[in-house]
């Protein structure tokens, strides 16, 4: 059984320094959520998806924090004096609604890139609010879980899930940032190869610049406004 724990709590330690890793190659600087509601408006919209991958890799990092305060709940000496089913609870419900804000974020995306016909860009980040809901019944396994082999089997599918979610959304931003387009040219995530896709890739793109719209072969970003 200690063997048991230790497995799951070594699977959610790799979790935390694969999302360790992405905070420090994402080219973006600044952590801090931008509101969080998904705007519609075009002048908003023309912003997307770098306005939402700044979000994104903020509740990536929070549902991480959350995971580790997750993990302490099943504790006995960091529970203390409290109920662990309490703390259990509480820890699940945090997790829950920053996945579940992550899905929806994600399906904000897919419903935008819909909106502009552009199908690479709808799968991208279908695929992404679907590993979401994973996360999500992820943790609804660990709440319910009544005996420790059971905790620890959903623990570690758990953090499978979410390296799942935080390779996922590296596909779809990383090098977002470093993208240098000229002025009047777009941003634009073109498809990556089936043969370079890292494993837990389904699908993933790579930032740079095209001259005109119709040239992007994967989904826009931001069009670079002239001086």
């Amino acid at each position: 059984m200690e063997t048991g724990r230790r497995t799951a709590e070594t699977s959610m330690i790799d979790s935390k320094r694969l999302m360790a890793w992405l905070t420090v190659t994402a080219v973006s600087t600044t952590l801090v959520a931008a509101p969080e509601r998904i705007p519609h408006s075009t002048r908003a919209s023309s912003g997307e998806p770098f306005r939402s991958f700044r979000m994104l890799d903020a509740k990536l990092t929070l549902l991480t924090n959350q995971q580790d305060g997750l993990k302490a709940a099943f504790d006995p000496v960091q529970a203390g004096s409290r109920s662990i089913a309490a703390r259990r609870t509480r820890a699940s419900r945090s997790m829950n609604t920053t996945a579940a804000e992550i899905g929806r974020i994600a399906g904000g995306l897919e419903r935008l890139y819909q909106e502009r016909h552009q199908p690479f860009g709808v799968q991208m980040f279908r695929i992404l609010r679907i590993r979401a809901e994973d996360v999500q019944r992820g943790v609804n396994a660990v709440a319910k879980a009544q005996t420790r082999s059971a905790v620890d089997l959903a623990a570690k599918r758990l953090d499978e899930r979410i390296v799942s979610l935080v390779v996922q959304f590296q596909a779809a931003s990383g090098g977002y940032g470093a993208a240098r387009c000229s002025p009047g040219a777009w941003t634009c995530c073109e498809p990556k190869r089936s043969k370079d896709l890292l494993q837990s890739e389904r699908v993933a793109c790579m930032w740079g610049c095209v001259p005109t719209s119709q040239t992007c072969t994967g989904f826009l970003g931001p069009r670079i406004p002239r001086p």
